[in-house]
């Protein structure tokens, strides 16, 4: 009985995101330099250089983590920027998850991973499941983030705010995309 209740929970959150999703692919991205940031707290969320899951459990008593899409593309499926990005891969992981506070849908979160070898990062990532994805990589000591863009995203429920940046873990590049839902804490 609990796993048709989880079920139907899933299916039911992923529903109320599902018109969100297709955002993903028409955002417009913009240098930090040259974005306004209309207040401190969506620049803050905006411009965090940690862990994002870190962040956000701060503002609920249960930070969840709901997989919608984790499987393997070919690098034509990959847009320009992003095969740019992440030096024009053959193959990459995506993995693309809701993140809820208190059962609140507040994130979707949208990472490419490149296959490099049999041992690489992406195999590693590939096993997460429902943890967060910051808390695997922020464990290690050697991530870097860079490449840091930002975007306003103009729906018909309003505004939303987006986020892409590059993060560098064992000198192996992901692109992580993450686009704040309305009832984020930072809106």
């Amino acid at each position: 009985m609990q796993s048709q209740r989880h079920s139907h929970k899933n299916s039911s959150m992923h529903q109320s995101v599902s018109p969100y999703l297709p955002l993903l692919n028409q955002i417009i991205w913009q240098e930090c330099g040259n974005f306004y940031f209309p207040t401190p707290k969506i620049r803050q969320w905006l411009q965090e250089q940690g862990s994002l899951s870190l962040l956000m459990k701060n503002y609920c008593h249960s930070l969840s983590v709901d997989v919608l899409r984790h499987d393997w593309v070919d690098r034509a499926c990959l847009s320009v920027q992003e095969q740019s990005l992440l030096s024009s891969p053959q193959r990459c992981l995506i993995r693309q998850v809701l993140l809820s506070g208190d059962n609140t849908p507040w994130v979707i979160g949208h990472t490419l991973i490149p296959r490099l070898d049999k041992s690489d990062l992406s195999n590693r990532l590939f096993q997460l499941g429902a943890s967060s994805l910051g808390d695997f990589v922020f464990q290690s000591e050697d991530v870097q983030r860079d490449a840091l863009q930002v975007a306003k995203v103009d729906t018909e429920d309003g505004v939303l705010w987006a986020r892409r940046s590059r993060l560098w873990m064992a000198h192996q590049p992901m692109l992580v995309t993450e686009l704040f839902l309305p009832d984020a804490p930072c809106m």
